[in-house]
């Protein structure tokens, strides 16, 4: 019984654009700043929670700051992962929040929420500021050691935001050119209609997922000594 309840939830909630959200008690609050530390701490939630059933795990998201690699993180969790991840975009949500909620499985926002896309930093390692134009003084020589992690720097955020840039349906040059001029935002309509966001959501509901017996039989074995009476020749 409570496994056609939960592939009967997962499909109802999977297959078109409803407008009916249908949270379970299977959720993780995701706020604050999305860095490595917070995501290894959600990471662990969301396997917890994929270890217990293969119904969708929800990620209700407000985060409005964050680093590149503590994205990345959670994005490979939810790659991993068995269950369906869905974001809920609750708010305006800013660089990594916006970031993260488009490489989970599966989008969905209220109608006052947006995505607002913006540079993220990389953790560790800071941007080089450009030398002003009317300075006259010489910009400082990198070390092989800072210039390995640039080149380092770089390289991942190049590949960050192609993965996301792939997900925007929205190719590298033009999303560099958005992000260098200060980013840009959607609102959920616009991201609905951009067939990035799945549904924008019009009623919610809540149902708490039944929780599953397992019973453990142990077998215990006595062993008995017994005097046993030589036989008379």
């Amino acid at each position: 019984m409570i496994r056609f309840f939960v592939v009967f939830l997962t499909t109802a909630l999977l297959s078109t654009q409803a407008y009916a959200l249908h949270l379970t008690d299977r959720q993780v609050v995701l706020g604050g700043a999305i860095d490595v530390a917070k995501a290894q701490k959600t990471s662990a939630k969301l396997l917890s929670m994929d270890a217990g059933a293969e119904a969708p795990i929800f990620l209700l998201v407000s985060s409005t700051r964050g680093t590149a690699q503590g994205v990345m993180l959670l994005a490979d969790t939810v790659r991993a992962l068995k269950s369906p991840v869905v974001a809920v975009v609750q708010t305006e949500v800013h660089g990594a929040g916006a970031a993260l909620s488009v490489l989970t499985d599966r989008l969905v926002m209220y109608r006052s929420s947006g995505l607002v896309f913006t540079e993220l930093p990389y953790e560790g390692v800071k941007k080089l500021k450009p030398p002003k134009e009317d300075s006259k003084e010489k910009p400082k020589e990198l070390t092989e050691k800072e210039k390995l992690l640039q080149t380092v720097r770089k390289s991942y955020l190049d590949q960050f935001w192609a993965r996301v840039g792939s997900r925007l349906k929205m190719k590298k040059g033009k999303l560099s050119k958005k992000l260098a001029a200060g980013g840009f935002h959607w609102t959920a309509k616009q991201t609905l209609k951009k067939k990035v966001a799945h549904s924008v959501v019009e009623t919610l509901m809540y149902t708490k997922l039944p929780e599953g017996k397992t019973e453990v039989k142990t077998t215990t074995t006595v062993k008995t000594d017994r005097a046993v009476t030589p036989a008379k020749d």
